[in-house]
């Protein structure tokens, strides 16, 4: 497990993260279980900003941890991900 001290920071990066694949998916066909992914993600989303809201840590297990690795993995290979300079 992993611990999260700032759930809203976490929150955050899954929601921007969540926008790229929105809009990549405006441009490209998204596989069906990206889709399911990037809904599995919005719930854990939502989890981390009502941790914030409550001022607690979170502890995330390794299974949380490596499917959002995936979808930012798959993201990037799809397009999705920021330009790097």
């Amino acid at each position: 497990m992993i611990e999260v001290r700032e759930p809203g920071a976490l929150a955050a990066s899954l929601e921007i993260d969540l926008e790229r694949f929105r809009h990549a998916g405006t441009l490209v066909r998204m596989p069906a279980a990206m889709s399911d992914l990037a809904r599995t993600l919005g719930k854990v989303a939502a989890m981390l900003r009502e941790a914030e809201a409550r001022g607690q840590a979170v502890d995330l297990g390794n299974e949380v941890v490596r499917l959002i690795q995936q979808f930012r993995g798959a993201l990037a290979t799809m397009g999705g991900a920021p330009a790097q300079a």
